[in-house]
């Protein structure tokens, strides 16, 4: 093997598949990024054994070029190699060692990993993807639902975001058995599907995709996804188990619906959050919220204090007069996660679930959180 690179592109390109490599993995071939070069392109591949990132590089005779093919697994330091130069760098493999040469006298010699045991990737029909989305959608269902899946893995499915097509119906939905995500859109699709995915693979992924491209989904066996953005490809293991059916988790009628300014309500609970009971426990603490003219949000006193936020809604139908308790992280998460400058509060009495939905959005969107009982 050996081919001539322009640094910076070589940095870049290792980065995007680096966030899955632990160079303290316990099966060290993992510890390493699996390189390719043919004629064509260099392939690299960074992977745990559960999620992997694979990304193409053309090989285009100006940045890239090859003079002999061949492959290996490159040891992490090369990304630091090649984000401290600033020059094309020329790389040779002879056996299992690696030399990096740049400038005229400068070079690196590094140990590198048997490529002959590295997990081969599943294969797939690339011109076939299951789902084809916009980035700036999928971007838009991922915000939407994973912050609201399970962190413990005393239930693992609840760790995952369900994923159903069935008909020209998308949806997804996340919940930690307290509060739940659902993002429902009109699709074009040949099959039905139900699978789920893992949460943080997920905000891996959004957090590495160029989501201003298109991102193409492929379903081509029961414990595997693949997402593809451009030239890079994000492998998942999918979670075993039934979801449960949560669409009777979410009410249909109830006995008060406010709308209100998304952005007053997150900013008076961000301010009175922290004087909440609870509060040190990471969820924010529980608050109160007494609708009667206005919406006033109030604490309970805790060793720090307590605290009073008022503020106008713009409409409310239903009952005037009610009062609710909840964990004021949860709530906040679900404001955060719409877009729309009026969400409407939909209210079902001062025990059972209440709803957060957009008064306008391009898709079917419900942010669901359980109350708290506070007496």
């Amino acid at each position: 093997m050996h081919f001539k690179i322009d640094s910076q592109l070589l940095s870049d390109s290792l980065k995007k598949v680096e966030k899955v490599v632990n160079a303290k993995h316990s099966v060290p071939i993992f510890q390493g990024i699996f390189m390719e070069v043919t004629q064509d392109e260099i392939i690299l591949i960074g992977s745990d054994g559960t999620e992997s990132f694979r990304y193409h590089i053309p090989v285009d005779g100006e940045n890239v070029d090859v003079v002999k093919p061949g492959k290996t697994v490159l040891p992490k330091q090369v990304s630091e190699i090649a984000k401290k130069l600033k020059k094309e760098l020329e790389i040779k493999l002879t056996d299992f060692n690696l030399t990096i040469k740049y400038g005229k006298k400068s070079e690196f010699s590094l140990n590198t990993f048997d490529p002959e045991e590295y997990p081969k990737l599943p294969t797939f029909d690339i011109e076939k993807p299951t789902l084809n989305l916009k980035g700036t959608d999928f971007n838009a269902f991922i915000k939407k639902t994973v912050f609201a899946a399970a962190d413990s893995e005393l239930r693992p499915i609840l760790t995952g975001v369900y994923l159903s097509l069935e008909g020209d119906c998308m949806t997804l939905v996340s919940t930690d058995s307290h509060r739940l995500g659902q993002v429902k859109t009109k699709t074009t699709n040949e099959k039905s599907l139900k699978l789920v995915i893992p949460a943080k693979a997920l905000d891996k992924l959004v957090k590495t995709f160029d989501l201003q491209e298109d991102v193409c989904v492929y379903c081509e066996s029961d414990n595997q996804v693949i997402f593809k953005n451009g030239a890079l490809f994000f492998y998942s293991r999918l979670l075993d188990g039934n979801y449960p059916d949560t669409s009777r988790l979410i009410p249909n009628n109830f006995k008060a619906e406010m709308k209100i300014k998304r952005k007053e309500l997150l900013d008076s609970l961000d301010r009175i959050s922290g004087l909440a009971n609870g509060a040190e426990n990471g969820k924010g603490g529980v608050v109160n919220l007494h609708v009667n003219g206005v919406a006033t949000i109030s604490t309970h006193q805790s060793q720090i204090g307590k605290g009073v936020e008022v503020v106008d809604y713009e409409e409310l139908t239903g009952e005037d007069d009610f009062t609710i308790s909840f964990s004021a992280k949860y709530m906040i998460d679900a404001l955060k996660a719409i877009d729309d400058d009026l969400v409407n509060f939909k209210y079902q009495g001062n025990m059972r679930p209440f709803l957060i939905t957009p008064c306008q959005s391009d898709f079917e969107e419900i942010q669901l959180v359980l109350p708290v009982r506070t007496v």
